[in-house]
């Protein structure tokens, strides 16, 4: 750096040096291609490694020197041909700039600081209107983004004390030119008026304002699309703890910290280290972006990758090698930090104390003493420092303690644990008596995510169980995840916990089965374990982390029963999402098939927890009604195959009836009674398990009309009748159609809605006994991703109306005018979702299941179903589904003949026009 600075300074001198009686705006192309050729030398420094502090700190030397000298130059200006006066005028870098530490494009703060002579009447003197005006018209004609204010030293205390982000900014103050004495009598003032007495106010002020921040951008550090400034364990963490440092302890930096105790040489290491890193990824971000960000997209994630050293061909593994560093070290600052801000809060008397306690604790106890431990006002601490050593079970054992009371480790014990991980060997791995307390914690229902995470939290859960800490911080790259692989697993066990005594939907439904369940901690061991074959697996992961789970349960020293009941259950936890949404729920060989891969209803019972806690873990956008009454049928229809009983058909056949009550008190009265049981009579029982009684009531309405359409005076028979409504909560529109059933009608319907522009989420087909079908889709408009337009609708029915009645429509071209649209699917630069085609003659008894998956695309369906009816292939059912731009579809087909497609080569010729179909418009 000291290089750096003899360098730019004496080039600066040569380069930026004005000629006799010319000025800046004259030579303005002088300064611009100084800062030009010196931004170019930085970014060389940072693409050859340079750290992310250093590089940062060489950007604020440079505009600390053309500052000065746009200084100097207005100086001169204003004093004419004689020398320059020193006016009482300093120049002051504040915030980032402040620091000392600039991105590429970040703003320029400072501030021009007088005594108040220069001013008259609150305005300015011409003197000092010239020298900042001399300072500012240069640096936006340089394009600079620059941030200002002109104060006196009072303006600026008083600015200081009214709001806590600009005393902040303040604080970080540094001197760049002008009257030095100025400045210095500015930073006695500050610490005399702004930060003595201020202390516990501005704490507290921070740690409200950190809290609020995290909670804004995600109470997580480890996001698939991080805040790399704000986010949890950003940049905003580590500058927050040497903030309140300074008011607190009047240090500055982390070394300062160290020196007096309050940090350890392990954590300031760890902290420096992940501060430099995440500055040298925004510094990539910026060039990457040509402008000013903070969020690393997906997107721009190979790229920036790469352009640090990450030179892994597959950009997956590119990724996944970059983001778990990111995440390590993003992770690092986040677990430091919190622990150092309760601590730090925790001074007597302070309303951050009251705070805490009252968090921590559910009543206040007297102080008692208990296993080397001391338990008070809702937190434990360590009896002595050498509480591990005289006993390492111990390290298990105060988590259960502190389970047990609903207490919190206080921050001196967390430090204290984490420096006495080393105890956790071989021994302590198979020591009969930790097991005993780690099952005891996983008994717990409905309070073990809290343990847990504080167990990962401090590195003790990852060591202990070495199986899930090579989860840590590990990316998955399914587009569909929002966590890395640990903080997923962690949030679907807090999500188990909320089932317990839940009382609002969608979690109340299962509260009962978590209630009833026998042995609840084997279900969140295998929550706790069912991603583990994620770390290099090449295969099933669900297969392999099965394998680590028996391994786990045996050294636990579970019975054999338990052992194979755990990892049944990991083997088999994606089976049920799969059955539920991608099979026909109404054919018995789908639910017999299912049952005998379950084998018990215990088995079930967890499996169906396991999978709606799984989902929700996932993605915030995964779960809806519809799929939730699809996992409850599945558990319902499965339940009397493993109990023998037949109860549940019973209770299906009472709660029809209702339905049929409920549907014809809201029909119209013009809707007969015959008209409803021909509808009830007709559709599979799968319709009544997916439809609500208003859509029951609006597929009536539809069917109706259709009806009314066959006896009409005017020839209208062919004619469909479509329904629409816009679905706000579902954030699409759902178009029915009722028509008669025929050849081909799935395709002409998604090929009408591709040729209109309309994209299509999800479909439903049904057909009644009497072939008149009612297809319902979630769709929106495939170029804005809104609700599809009046003309897109009226466009469409008037090709679906052609197209029954015969007509010639070019619907290939249509299409193709829309296919030059974004793609739905968002993957890694250079990375696409593989198509994948499966077939299944085990699933029903009468069809062969076709499974689709692909990414999602404009005209994908109509490409599809045409493929399908060109190879002789007939739908008879379809379950259609679109996660996140992944089309995920499953149709059950025959032969024209009605039978299932058994020929393998058969098969695999169809599957080879699919792939050609799918493929031909990417």
């Amino acid at each position: 750096m000291e290089d750096w600075l003899e360098q730019i300074e004496a080039e600066a001198a040569v380069r930026l040096r004005l000629p006799h009686g010319r000025t800046v705006s004259q030579e303005l192309e002088r300064f611009r291609a100084f800062l030009r050729r010196q931004s170019q030398r930085l970014r060389m420094w940072h693409r050859r490694g340079g750290g992310g502090r250093e590089v940062c700190q060489g950007r604020a030397t440079l505009y600390d020197v053309l500052l000065r000298h746009l200084w100097d130059a207005a100086l001169q200006q204003t004093a004419g041909s004689g020398p320059a006066p020193q006016p009482p005028v300093t120049l002051v870098a504040v915030g980032g700039y402040g620091r000392g530490e600039l991105n590429p494009y970040s703003d320029l703060d400072f501030m021009f600081l007088h005594d108040g002579e220069v001013s008259q009447g609150g305005q300015p003197s011409s003197l000092l209107s010239r020298l900042v005006d001399g300072v500012l018209y240069p640096l936006w004609d340089l394009g600079l983004k620059v941030g200002h204010t002109v104060r006196t030293v009072d303006e600026a205390v008083e600015a200081a004390n009214a709001d806590m982000q600009s005393k902040t900014a303040l604080v970080e103050s540094r001197w760049v030119a002008g009257d030095v004495h100025l400045f210095e009598r500015f930073q006695r003032a500050l610490r005399a008026r702004c930060v003595r007495r201020h202390e516990r106010a501005y704490i507290e002020a921070r740690l409200e304002d950190q809290a609020a921040r995290r909670r804004r951008y995600g109470e997580s550090p480890c996001l698939q699309e991080p805040n790399l400034k704000n986010g949890c364990g950003g940049l905003r963490d580590y500058q927050n703890l040497l903030w309140m440092a300074y008011f607190k302890f009047g240090v500055r930096s982390m070394g300062e910290l160290e020196a007096q105790g309050r940090l350890t040489p392990a954590e300031r290491k760890a902290l420096e280290a992940a501060y430099d890193f995440l500055l040298r990824v925004r510094t990539e971000l910026h060039y990457q972006l040509g402008r000013p960000g903070d969020v690393l997209s997906k997107n721009l994630q190979p790229a920036v990758a790469w352009a640090l050293g990450y030179h892994d061909r597959s950009p997956s593994r590119r990724i996944e090698t970059f983001m778990r560093d990111l995440y390590t070290h993003t992770r690092q600052i986040y677990l430091i930090s919190r622990t150092l801000e309760e601590q730090w809060a925790l001074v007597p008397g302070s309303g951050s104390l009251r705070r805490l306690r009252s968090w921590w604790s559910r009543k206040a106890p007297q102080e008692t003493f208990l296993d080397g431990f001391v338990f008070e006002h809702g937190q434990v601490r360590a009896a002595s420092e050498w509480v591990f050593q005289e006993q390492p079970r111990r390290l298990m054992r105060v988590f259960l303690h502190a389970q047990q009371r609903g207490y919190r480790l206080h921050p001196d014990l967390v430090r204290l644990i984490r420096t006495h991980l080393r105890y956790v060997n071989r021994p302590f791995l198979t020591d009969p008596h930790v097991s005993e307390t780690f099952l005891a914690i996983l008994e717990q229902r409905g309070n073990v995510a809290p343990t847990l995470r504080a167990m990962h939290e401090v590195g003790l859960l990852g060591k202990y169980i070495p199986e899930f800490g090579r989860l840590t911080c590990l990316v998955q790259h399914e587009f569909y995840h929002q966590y890395t692989a640990d903080e997923h697993t962690l949030v679907c066990i807090e999500q188990l916990d909320r089932v317990w005594q839940a009382s609002a939907p969608p979690y109340r439904a299962y509260a009962p089965l978590l209630q009833s369940l026998e042995r609840p901690g084997l279900l969140y061991l295998a929550l706790l374990l069912h991603d583990t074959g994620r770390h290099g697996s090449q295969g099933s992961h669900a297969a392999q982390s099965a394998r680590l789970a028996g391994r786990v349960a045996r050294r636990l020293g579970l019975d054999r029963a338990s052992v194979q009941a755990l990892q049944r259950l990991i083997e088999n936890h994606l089976l049920m999402a799969v059955v539920s949404q991608r099979r026909d729920l109404d054919d018995p060989a789908v639910i017999r098939k299912f049952a005998a891969q379950v084998g018990d209803l215990p088995t079930l019972q967890r499996l169906t927890l396991l999978t709606f806690v799984d989902a929700q873990a996932t993605s915030d956008q995964l779960w809806n009604g519809f799929k939730d009454a699809l996992l409850r049928t599945l558990y319902e229809k499965t339940v009397p195959l493993l109990t023998g009983d037949t109860q549940f058909l019973e209770e299906a056949q009472r709660r029809r009836e209702a339905l049929w009550m409920q549907v014809r008190q809201h029909c119209a009265p013009r809707i007969g009674d015959d008209e409803i049981h021909a509808h009830f009579e007709g559709l599979p029982a799968r319709y009544f398990e997916t439809r609500t009684v208003p859509e029951m009531v609006e597929d009536l309405e539809l069917v109706h009309r259709f009806l009314r359409l066959q006896v009409g005076p005017e020839d209208r028979a062919l004619e469909p009748v479509i329904g629409w409504r816009e679905d706000a909560d579902r954030g699409c529109a759902t178009v029915k159609v009722c028509t008669w059933d025929r050849d081909g009608l799935f395709s002409f319907i998604t090929g009408a809605l591709s040729a209109s522009g309309i994209n299509i989420l999800a479909a439903r087909v049904f057909t009644r006994q009497d072939s008149i079908a009612l297809d319902s889709f979630q769709v929106l408009d495939a170029r804005t991703g809104g609700l599809p337009s009046a003309e897109q609708r009226r466009q469409f029915g008037e090709l679906l109306n052609h197209l029954l009645h015969g007509q010639e429509v070019s619907l290939g071209s249509l299409i193709a005018r829309h296919r030059r649209l974004r793609p739905l699917y968002q993957g890694y630069e250079g990375e696409r979702l593989p198509t994948i085609v499966r077939f299944d003659n085990d699933a029903s008894d009468t069809s062969t299941l076709l499974e689709i998956e692909t990414e999602d695309r404009i005209g994908l369906l109509y490409d599809i179903s045409r493929c399908l009816a060109a190879a002789g292939v007939a739908i008879a059912s379809a379950v259609i589904c679109t996660e996140r731009g992944a089309a995920i579809d499953t149709f059950y087909v025959t032969d024209r003949q009605g039978r299932k497609l058994l020929e393998p080569e058969e098969q695999r010729h169809l599957e080879q026009r699919l792939r050609q179909a799918v493929g031909a418009a990417r």
